[in-house]
């Protein structure tokens, strides 16, 4: 982890090193907590989907495996289980070799597969291929997670396993929920998700970061790494939709660009400690294979890393990528995303939104590289951002690496405040200036929230909605600058 590498230039490492992270990590619940009041919390909250409104769910409390709060047995059509690494079954061993960043250099190919299988190094010829993972051009493009890929595989205690039977529809949702005490002494948590969705299949994910308590303890809570490797295999004709949301790391303080007293409880708040790194790698190796993704990035953890990648490897397959990043308070949050289209025919689409605010700093990158190989392809790709006060910070870098010569591809950043134009639209029929910019903020988050699935969106009420919108209060400014709308950068 170089500071100054691409992969790591606008992120806080020495926030991360500044931890040693030692203390092993729990091998049961603490005792202080009781499972009944756990349940009741998190079901008033909406992070807990009823029995009746889920095929599975998997819990876990600090990577320990909840038996009593998970149901892993409830649809026929579904393998929905938590097993040790040493337990896992032999066929899906080769998914603790697979590193993602170019690391492991083989794409995971079907023994049936009609493609002449090339390595990610070589795609494309020798004048346009990126090389071997250590080469400078193959490093420029990385996210920087094969490290703590490979860290999580050596480490994790538990796996989330979710395997979809060929031709199964799994009508409701399979829930899995990782939730976090305050723990008393700086601790790494390796949880790891692995779904597989054979030939056929359909079913939707809900994967969630959540703590147990909105307000832990300011004089014994430690710093958390929480190191997450998520794995998607998505098979021929097979359909699967994702919904991942951070909301772990409490609550950010409010109007800390303008108040220095607000400026010095965030910096006391526990949540600033934790580091979380998120990895999700998605691999299509069956043709007509269908992902769809809706990543929402709103915890309130002090540095947040989401990397995702998805490998288009057979013909005719289709990704949906809709990300939101809300950062507040003294936040550092970085997105990166890499779609990699290798067959023909393929199609990806993808949306990201970035709401910044306080004295926070995020950063997008996203890269879709598009193979010699990967004829008549389609992709988009555009990233909006709001820059709330001049003492917050967003970088984006959206890119293009195009191989092929038969391709439709756009992709484009914007970076601004709400327009005056917009506002004044709103104010002309009636609306005050606050409710005005209120709800234009409203509307740019539900744009990418609406994708979530809508048993754990809830409403204005309960729900991710609602956390959101409370979220959004935190981060929007106040006074005079409330009222301005006026464009700052692009």
């Amino acid at each position: 982890m170089r500071k100054r590498a691409e992969a790591w230039r606008h992120f806080d490492v020495d926030g991360i090193i500044a931890h040693d992270f030692l203390s092993p990590p729990p091998k049961s619940i603490p005792t202080s907590l009781s499972l009944s009041e756990i349940k009741t919390s998190l079901e008033a909250s909406n992070f807990f989907l009823p029995d009746t409104s889920i095929s599975a769910r998997l819990v876990y409390v600090d990577d320990v495996f909840v038996p009593s709060l998970s149901t892993t047995s409830s649809s026929p059509n579904l393998n929905a289980d938590n097993c040790s690494p040493s337990s896992l079954p032999t066929s899906l061993h080769s998914y603790f070799a697979t590193l993602p960043d170019g690391a492991t250099d083989e794409l995971p190919y079907k023994e049936t597969t009609k493609r002449n299988p090339i390595p990610i190094s070589k795609l494309s010829g020798k004048d346009h291929m990126v090389g071997p993972f250590n080469s400078q051009s193959c490093v420029n493009n990385q996210q920087g997670t094969a490290c703590f890929a490979a860290l999580n595989t050596i480490k994790c205690n538990n796996v989330a396993l979710i395997e979809v039977p060929a031709d199964a529809k799994v009508e409701k949702p399979i829930q899995v929920i990782r939730a976090s005490s305050s723990p008393s002494l700086d601790t790494a948590l390796h949880p790891r998700t692995i779904v597989v969705a054979k030939d056929g299949s359909e079913a939707s994910i809900i994967q969630t970061n959540i703590d147990l308590s909105s307000s832990p303890s300011t004089t014994t809570s430690g710093a958390t790494l929480f190191n997450s490797y998520t794995q998607v295999m998505v098979g021929e004709n097979a359909t699967i939709s994702h919904s991942y949301v951070d909301e772990s790391g409490g609550i950010f303080e409010a109007s800390v660009d303008t108040d220095e007293e607000a400026m010095e409880r965030e910096a006391q708040r526990p949540g600033l400690q934790n580091t979380l790194l998120e990895t999700i790698s998605v691999h299509l190796n069956g043709q007509h294979a269908s992902y769809s993704n809706a990543m929402i990035a709103g915890g309130g953890n002090g540095r947040s890393k989401v990397a995702f990648s998805a490998h288009l490897m057979e013909e005719n397959t289709h990704v949906t990528v809709k990300g939101l990043c809300m950062s507040g308070g003294a936040q550092k949050v970085d997105m990166r995303t890499n779609i990699h289209h290798i067959a023909s025919g393929c199609t990806s689409e993808q949306a990201q939104r970035n709401v910044v605010g306080g004295r926070s700093g995020t950063s997008f990158k996203g890269r879709i590289r598009v193979e010699q190989s990967a004829q008549q392809t389609d992709s988009n790709q555009l990233v909006r951002s709001l820059l709330l006060n001049e003492r917050s910070r967003v970088w984006c870098m959206p890119s293009l690496e195009i191989i092929a010569d038969d391709v439709s591809c756009a992709h484009g950043a914007t970076v601004s405040d709400l327009s005056e134009e917009e506002l004044f639209y709103l104010r002309a029929r009636g609306l005050d200036k606050e409710t005005s910019r209120n709800l234009q903020l409203f509307a740019f988050l539900d744009d990418i929230s609406r994708d979530v699935h809508p048993s754990y969106l809830g409403d204005e009420k309960v729900g991710l909605k609602a956390r959101l919108g409370e979220k959004l209060q935190k981060i929007m400014p106040r006074g005079e600058r409330a009222v301005k709308g006026e464009f700052s950068s692009v």
